[in-house]
């Protein structure tokens, strides 16, 4: 039992069983899902109670084949034992009635009983008085994080890929034991479970379903949060009060206040091996389910509404993109509420270390002029306010509004240069997003917020435009860039910091073609060309272009300031499959190794390398490095940096062409000498 983890309360509870006096046969019930470590505890158990001295013996149901034979095994009346029962769900002489009323009866008092099996005994049992103090059950859930890392630490994974295994098995134990000895597959050293660990893990965990329907209502609640029977009745409407109750009592199926939710690694496992045995059935089940989640949407009251929305997030991040952030707010940890007078404190409170006087101006501007727009995330456990949302609708121009806060003033300025709002639409502007700093609650407060903003792109017909200000969150900007809101060329200054500002434009790519696209995105895992929003890139000058180029080398040891680059919207960028900011650090190290090789052109290659790609020295300790002047390095560095401007303008300007067609026309740059 060397490489036993965790399950320290059930040891606990073992040991304190095992000292209570010998007046009673106590029963201690151990219940979960196939694979959660049932066998492995009771040997663990089993070797505790040897090492003390007691007299232990252990049966497998199955394996017994008469109720004579477990009262044999279990000894000679008189002698307290301690007894391990495993797989007690299987049929037999385990008929729970008899075990409780005339075997365990024949027991010396002082007798432990640890029983183990994927259901907990029945009601009846549960709720026998003469049992009340008696008997004991406990489920065993998953493996704490830490707990999980020490597990995997003693298999053969290699280092490559570990939090990707650790995540997909999200604490099971025999998944962490799978991933553990799988190689995997996937591009590069992004690590992905093999179809041979899903369908063992399956074969393992989940019973076989005793019909088509029943294996699609399977399919329906590892894909959607919360399952209720009216989604299964989508899909499968003759059968699904069947379907739902056969579910609810499945031993890998939580029954949560919304509806029913499979264990985290066995939705995933159902999700991936349905994609890799049939994807065009999985396609169709998920737009069935998509559109149904969109009219709940539009049609519900709001608390059902946000909700549905929820739901909506957490199957289009099905497909990898949006990772990250925390999509399942199965707990009731965060509520939102509206702002009242007591909340504008709160918020002031929040923004406080995160903005400057002049941007505490803009905020109680906005607290006192729109409290309505504002919502807040409290922590069910303490009350506190753990996050703030500002959701601002415009549908005309206000001076007082423009000329206070700089990025209204850039979103009108986009409108209007877009020919302006039609009648009756309107922009939203997502102003402000707050969340308390070392929040436990984070992903639950972002998952909440980003339910809020779907929600209403999905139920108003009148929109517009969707704005966000994002103020140096790289993951949340790569989220947006992958929900098709495209980063603006405009940076508008904002309590002292430059704000990246996402925008959609509903006009050119409505509600349903852009539901379309996340799904083409999701399943082919590439943009689609669709309408107005197809071309994700960003146009921009060629001395914006080399200032850029000179910042994201400054940038190079920062990766959220790197994160908001405009390179990252450049063509010679978007236009290559890859991670963009992985791709543009590949690019621009190929650029300083074009530099060259010759005498005149060598120092400038040094002087760059040495400057940004290595960093970490002041210019003047660089110089002396390279053993030059402080003049002579400034003058290398400073053509090395125009070569490299060069190349990449080079490689922008061939991209740009290419997307135009054989009319591209000439770049009209020149080789710096």
């Amino acid at each position: 039992m060397r490489r036993f983890v965790g399950r320290r309360a059930e040891l606990e509870q073992f040991r304190e069983m095992l000292d209570r006096p010998p007046d009673d046969v106590r029963v201690l019930a151990l219940h979960g899902p196939g694979g959660i470590g049932k066998t492995v505890l009771l040997r663990r158990l089993a070797l505790e109670a040897v090492q003390l001295g007691r007299h232990v013996v252990e049966v497998t149901a199955e394996r017994v084949g008469t109720a004579e034979a477990l009262a044999a095994a279990a000894g000679p009346a008189g002698e307290p034992l301690v007894l391990f029962v495993d797989t007690v769900e299987h049929p037999g002489p385990l008929d729970e009635d008899w075990f409780r009323e005339r075997f365990l009866t024949s027991l010396a008092p002082g007798s432990l009983v640890v029983l183990a099996g994927r259901q907990p005994p029945g009601l009846r049992w549960r709720t026998d008085p003469a049992w009340q103090d008696s008997l004991l059950v406990r489920r065993l859930g998953v493996l704490a994080h830490e707990e999980a890392v020490r597990m995997l630490a003693g298999t053969a994974a290699p280092a490559v890929g570990r939090r990707a295994r650790i995540a997909f098995a999200d604490g099971h134990p025999l998944a962490l034991r799978l991933v553990g000895e799988d190689s995997g597959h996937g591009p590069g050293e992004r690590w992905q479970p093999s179809p041979l660990v899903v369908g063992a893990l399956l074969r393992q965990v989940v019973d076989a379903p005793p019909s088509a329907e029943h294996r699609r209502g399977l399919e329906i609640c590892a894909h959607v949060p919360d399952t209720t029977e009216d989604m299964l009745r989508v899909l499968i409407p003759e059968r699904a009060y069947e379907v739902f109750d056969w579910l609810r009592c499945r031993p890998y199926v939580m029954t949560r206040r919304d509806g029913l939710c499979l264990l985290p690694v066995v939705a995933e496992a159902v999700e991936r091996d349905l994609r890799w045995r049939a994807p065009d059935s999985y396609l169709s089940m998920h737009k069935a389910v998509r559109a149904h989640l969109q009219e709940l949407v539009r049609h519900r009251p709001e608390p059902e509404s946000l909700r549905a929305a929820a739901a909506f997030n957490r199957v289009q991040a099905r497909g990898g993109r949006m990772v990250g952030l925390g999509w399942d707010d199965c707990d009731e940890s965060v509520h939102e509420t509206p702002c009242d007078a007591e909340g504008i404190r709160s918020v002031r409170e929040l923004a406080s270390g995160r903005l400057d006087a002049d941007g505490l101006t803009v905020l109680d501007f906005w607290l006192h002029r729109r409290p309505g727009s504002f919502r807040l995330y409290r922590s069910a456990a303490t009350g506190q306010v753990v996050g703030c949302l500002a959701l601002l609708r415009f549908g005309r121009w206000d001076a007082a509004e423009t000329g206070i806060d700089p990025v209204v003033a850039a979103v009108r300025d986009h409108v209007e240069g877009e020919a302006g709002p039609r009648a009756g639409q309107f922009a939203d502007l997502v102003r402000f997003m707050f969340v308390r700093q070392r929040c436990p609650e984070r992903p639950v407060v972002l998952s909440r917020m980003l339910a809020r903003l779907t929600r209403e792109v999905l139920s108003q017909d009148r929109l517009g435009w969707t704005f966000l200000a994002v103020d140096g969150d790289p993951r949340l900007s790569r989220l947006l860039e992958s929900a098709d809101f495209r980063r603006l060329p405009a940076q508008p200054l904002s309590a002292g910091r430059r704000l990246s500002l996402f925008a959609h434009d509903w006009r050119g790519v409505g509600v349903s073609e852009w539901a379309d696209l996340l799904d083409d995105r999701m399943f082919g895992g590439s943009p689609v060309a669709v309408g107005a929003s197809a071309a994700r890139t960003t146009v921009i000058s060629r001395a914006a272009f080399d200032a850029a180029v000179l910042d994201a080398l400054r940038a190079w040891h920062q990766p959220e300031r790197l994160a908001d680059n405009p390179l990252l919207q450049a063509a010679f960028v978007v236009r290559r499959a890859g991670e963009p900011e992985q791709l543009l650090r590949d690019l621009i190290v190929r650029a300083v190794e074009a530099i060259g090789e010759g005498p005149r052109v060598a120092w400038q290659r040094a002087a760059v390398r040495a400057t940004y790609l290595v960093g970490g020295r002041p210019q003047q300790a660089v110089a002396r490095e390279l053993s030059v002047s402080f003049s002579t390095y400034r003058r290398h560095l400073k053509r090395g940096v125009e070569r490299v401007c060069w190349y990449l303008w080079e490689q922008e300007m061939t991209h740009v062409a290419l997307s135009r067609g054989p009319s591209g026309g000439d770049s009209g740059v020149k080789a710096p000498g």
